[in-house]
């Protein structure tokens, strides 16, 4: 093999090496997480950095030595697979984006007379593709754990307690979705203590969301958001947040739920479905109200207000994926014990 044949043939390794990395990013995209406009952005990048002429592709084909590549046999110290989606995307965007800076060195060589640039723009498009995919893979995760037990941390309700030590008698029972509810609190306060309960949610791998307050979830780094029917719009707060995160919407009709999900709501409240006195000035909307909601929508449903032991599972049977519970946890004698109980109830429930 000459010279120009062994450039040709790092070009074919680097060329496949790129290929083979877009691809796999392009399949969770397109089968993992059925986003279209992210499936089409890859697919574009992946065509328009294989070569197409005849020539080039002769080069390429013919260079090739795959049962001579002393490269195939050498392993790393640490070359272990990657365990989760998110080091899978790491992994392989990192090995096309550096095949793209070995082909945007290569191609400059008179020898092989190809376009540097389009190298150049490929990974450069491939970094910000990589972060949009980790930030569509996360806000999913987030989405799907919208599921069984979700209890709402209820400041006023809680009246002088220890905000973050009943936050945590609440993950300790089990509970992996947490929302800080402070209505009459400060700024400041509410920022000390999201600050907090954001720290014990991270320690026990739980969602943390905001209620109402986007400068407050944005100031604590909140997983998510929920707005009511006359906070902020939500495409406006969509535009603000990070993109790996969601954002819930309080929905008192099929109407308001219908258009929170068109506006890429994450998920829709809906309550009150039983009798409550923790929120007077919420709409009764009972179980009809949420089965009514549950045919309109198909992002995930949590039922709110009055639930508690005796009539869960009737919000469960109407259709709701989570059940967002204060009085029934917050305010019983030990709140580790009551919530976990809610969630051998709610599981158990939702597995019949």
């Amino acid at each position: 093999m000459d010279n120009l044949e062994k450039l040709w043939r790092i070009v074919d390794v680097n060329q496949n090496r790129l290929s083979e990395g877009l691809r796999i990013l392009e399949e969770i995209a397109r089968l993992y997480l059925e986003n279209e406009t992210l499936t089409l952005r890859l697919k574009n990048l992946r065509h328009a950095l294989t070569l197409q002429d005849t020539a080039s592709n002769c080069h390429l084909l013919f260079s090739r030595q795959a049962d001579t590549d002393i490269g195939a046999h050498l392993k790393t110290v640490d070359q272990s697979k990657p365990e989760t989606l998110f080091s899978l995307i790491s992994a392989n965007a990192k090995r096309a984006e550096q095949s793209l800076r070995v082909l945007e060195e290569f191609a400059g060589l008179l020898e092989l007379g190809l376009d540097t640039s389009i190298y150049s723009r490929g990974r450069f498009e491939l970094y910000t593709l990589e972060k949009d995919l980790a930030a569509i893979l996360l806000r999913k995760n987030r989405r799907d754990m919208i599921k069984g037990l979700y209890v709402a941390i209820d400041v006023d309700y809680l009246a002088g307690r220890d905000i973050p030590r009943v936050t945590k008698e609440v993950l300790e029972g089990g509970c992996r979705l947490v929302q800080l509810r402070a209505k009459t609190a400060s700024a400041r306060q509410f920022l000390s203590l999201a600050l907090s309960l954001k720290e014990l949610c991270i320690e026990y791998g739980a969602v943390f969301i905001v209620n109402d307050r986007l400068d407050i979830a944005l100031a604590c780094g909140a997983d998510g958001l929920h707005l009511g029917q006359t906070d902020l719009p939500l495409s406006q707060a969509r535009c603000l947040m990070p993109a790996g995160s969601i954002i819930g919407i309080s929905a008192d009709s099929p109407e308001d739920a219908a258009s929170a999900q068109a506006g890429d709501a994450d998920y829709v409240a809906a309550g009150a479905v039983f009798p409550t006195q923790t929120k007077l000035d919420v709409l009764y909307g009972g179980l009809s109200g949420l089965k009514a909601i549950r045919q309109v929508v198909n992002i995930p449903l949590v039922a709110i207000g009055g639930i508690n032991k005796s009539n869960y599972n009737e919000a469960l049977q109407a259709g709701a994926d989570s059940l967002c519970l204060i009085s029934a946890v917050l305010g019983a004698p030990d709140i580790k014990k009551a919530t976990s109980e809610f969630m051998t109830l709610v599981e158990a429930e939702k597995n019949d």
